[in-house]
């Protein structure tokens, strides 16, 4: 079992910094081969050399950051006794240096020098709490000055977090949140057996303040060169992945001493053991150096979906991104250096989070639509109404936009949704049907709602019934005269008929009157699908008629109008009235007006010219009577019969009715009967619209 790296670490997840042991040393050019080995070999294993001791102090406290991994050593010697190992991107302060052994070393450069120094601080934590120690000792070249400026942020939007492990001891979460702090990455275990003693203190902490939150496992390829998948399996049950965390973290910052070839199929097998126990793939932390150093400056893995990458680059603008730009996608979390936050003793490592919406790298984030329709009857609309459908959109740690679009529209109908990208919970699906042009047919229809966001497509089923909502096709009322009827003494009677179609059938229709352009009124009819009326309409007024259909469904047309016609009477004395032939004037208090003209001549006719939309001739049925034609402009339309065996006076025996106003003449011709040849002209009757 490897034992757990004591010193905090900067970079957390996939961490890739420096090699894993002491920085490497380079023994001055004047040294034999011999004293260089032993010197390795003391570098190596922190084992004593005698003869070498510590000089004196230089007094001058500063802080410092480490340029690779590095020991901490009792003394300031090659053969001191190594304390701990500080890894790359660690701080420490020191209270000035002393002189030691000499040492040479190639970690950010070539550096060689005698100084060393005296350390009473690391990652912000003494040494006399840490180690029982008033000071550790380190090679000065191992070392930058801490860059006490924070680095710009990015250019677009970001978050800051923070990266902990036990050395930051007690926190105070609520403190941290307030301070504008959003996430929190916590070691949770390192090598196979190990687990950071606050981890659980640390999740649960800052889960209570509602800081995003997740552990990361320091990778020990050095201890375990053979059993990736076994550090896998020990991080997978202590990180304990809980939906609503961030998605897991891979620390690896030592090498090893494996080959770029071995350490990547360590990787690779630590990886996909993850994703196959969580099925979540988990970032990767590096340093620029050590990922193009020991992976080979590889982006196999980005290119395999572990597209999340936590960058450590301390003190520049902005990070260099390995693996070719980590294959496109860039940076997500970046460590860009350490200090002091609220609620933690000491400085600690600073990151920030590319973006506002840690959706994507949530742990169980997730989505799903739901839909309810928000108009009665279930879902059903007519034909050229709208439908309103509610879509829920239900959110599991999910706060990014989702993107909805619908499919499966009937013809003829179009559909909008309130917003077709929302961070909100809910928006409303609007469904219009058509009555006219492309028409929407009748029928039950599965529209299909589906939102994406995040490489995640949901979907959810709307049903819409489409009913009738097409009116019957109503024709306008005509009015007309007809015979047989009889003439009032200041009425005539005049039927009106109307009609209307649909394809689903017409169930009955409403018809109103309006006289002297005066309210309208309901006609009463003699059931609901009657198609005409008759009445006797009071000669010298102005009537008009209107109706409306409805069909099975309740759907009603529009009104449909007919023309205002007036009717008027010409008595059979007018001068408009012409004769020809023998014809005789005779009283009869039964005729219209009190007289009447007959003739019973063969040949004699009466004429009259007017104009209208309708003529009727108004004669007395009797004995005697006998046959008269009927021209009307001309033209021969009946023969009419006048011969009754009872007197009917004032009879209408003709009527002839055209759709508009015209001039026409209409002329009664005596057929002269053999035995009841008599032939009346009592009145003409002629209807004139507008």
């Amino acid at each position: 079992m490897a034992l757990p790296s004591r010193a905090p670490r900067h970079p957390l997840v996939l961490r890739f910094a420096a090699p894993i042991g002491t920085a490497r040393l380079r023994v001055p050019s004047q040294r034999s081969l011999r004293a260089a080995l032993v010197l390795a070999l003391a570098a190596a294993i922190g084992g004593a050399l005698p003869g070498l001791t510590a000089g004196t102090a230089q007094a001058a406290t500063a802080s410092y950051t480490a340029n690779c991994n590095t020991n901490l050593r009792a003394t300031a010697q090659l053969s001191g006794t190594v304390v701990d190992i500080l890894n790359a991107g660690g701080t420490m302060t020191a209270d000035g240096t002393v002189t030691g052994d000499s040492w040479s070393v190639t970690c950010n450069g070539d550096h060689a020098s005698n100084s060393w120094y005296k350390i009473v601080a690391v990652n912000g934590k003494s040494t006399s709490t840490l180690y029982g120690r008033s000071a550790v000792y380190a090679a000065t070249g191992l070392f930058s000055a801490v860059d006490t400026t924070t680095p710009p942020p990015p250019t677009g939007p970001y978050m800051n977090g923070i990266d902990i492990s036990h050395w930051q001891g007690s926190v105070d979460f609520a403190k941290v949140r307030g301070a504008g702090y959003r996430f929190v990455i916590a070691k949770t275990s390192e090598g196979i057996g190990y687990t950071d003693a606050n981890w659980f203190k640390y999740r649960d902490g800052a889960k209570a303040q509602g800081l995003a939150v997740t552990g990361y496992h320091f990778a020990r390829p050095d201890g375990n060169p053979t059993k990736p998948r076994e550090e896998a399996d020990w991080y997978v049950s202590q990180l304990q992945l809980q939906p609503g965390m961030l998605i897991p973290a891979l620390d690896l910052e030592r090498s090893g001493g494996l080959s770029t070839t071995a350490l990547k199929a360590w990787v690779q097998a630590w990886l996909d053991e993850v994703y196959l126990k969580t099925g979540v793939r988990p970032m990767v932390y590096t340093s620029p150096s050590f990922w193009r150093t020991y992976l080979g400056d590889t982006s196999t893995f980005a290119d395999q979906g572990y597209t999340v990458l936590w960058i450590a680059h301390w003190g520049v603008s902005k990070p260099s991104i390995p693996g070719n730009n980590w294959g496109g996608k860039g940076w997500t979390f970046w460590q860009y250096g350490g200090g002091p936050v609220p609620g933690i003793s000491g400085n600690v490592d600073l990151d920030y989070y590319n973006g506002t919406d840690l959706t994507k790298v949530t742990f169980g984030a997730n989505f799903s639509l739901s839909s309810a329709a928000t108009l009665a009857a279930g879902g059903s609309v007519k034909q050229g109404q709208s439908a309103s459908f509610g879509i829920g959109i239900n959110r599991t740690f999910f706060t990014l936009p989702v993107s909805l679009s619908v499919s499966g529209l009937p013809a003829g109908t179009t559909a909008t949704l309130s917003s077709t990208s929302t961070s909100g919970s809910s928006v409303t699906l609007s469904v219009t049907t058509s009555k006219s042009g492309t028409v929407t047919p009748t029928g039950t229809y599965t529209l299909k709602v589906t939102g994406t966001a995040n490489g995640i497509t949901r979907s959810t089923n709307v049903s819409l019934v489409v009913t009738d909502g097409i009116a019957p096709v109503a024709a306008a009322p005509t009015s007309k005269q007809y015979a047989i009827s009889t003439l009032g003494s200041t009425s005539s009677p005049v039927k009106t008929v109307w009609s209307a179609t649909d394809d689903k059938g017409v169930a009955g229709y409403t018809v109103q009157r309006m006289i002297g352009g005066g309210s309208w009124t309901t006609v009463d009819l003699s059931s609901a699908s009657a198609l005409s009326i008759a009445q006797s309409l009071t000669l010298g007024s102005a009537f008009q008629y209107r109706m409306r259909a409805s069909d099975t469904n309740g759907n009603l047309s529009a009104w449909a109008y007919g023309p205002t016609f007036t009717g008027e009477r010409k008595q059979q004395t007018s001068t408009s009235v012409k004769y020809s032939g023998t014809w005789k004037t005779v009283a009869a208090t039964s005729a219209s007006g009190g007289s009447q003209a007959y003739s019973t001549a063969k040949g004699a006719s009466a004429s009259f010219t007017f104009t209208g939309s309708s003529i009727a001739w108004v004669s007395t049925k009797g004995a005697l009577r006998g046959y008269a034609d009927v021209y009307v402009d001309g033209v021969l339309k009946a023969t009419v019969n006048l011969l009754s065996s009872t007197y009917q006076a004032q009879r209408i025996v003709f009527a002839y009715n055209w759709s508009t106003n015209g001039t026409h003449t209409i002329k009664i011709v005596n057929k002269g009967t053999s035995g009841h040849s008599r032939v009346d002209i009592d009145a003409f009757i002629r209807l004139a619209q507008g």
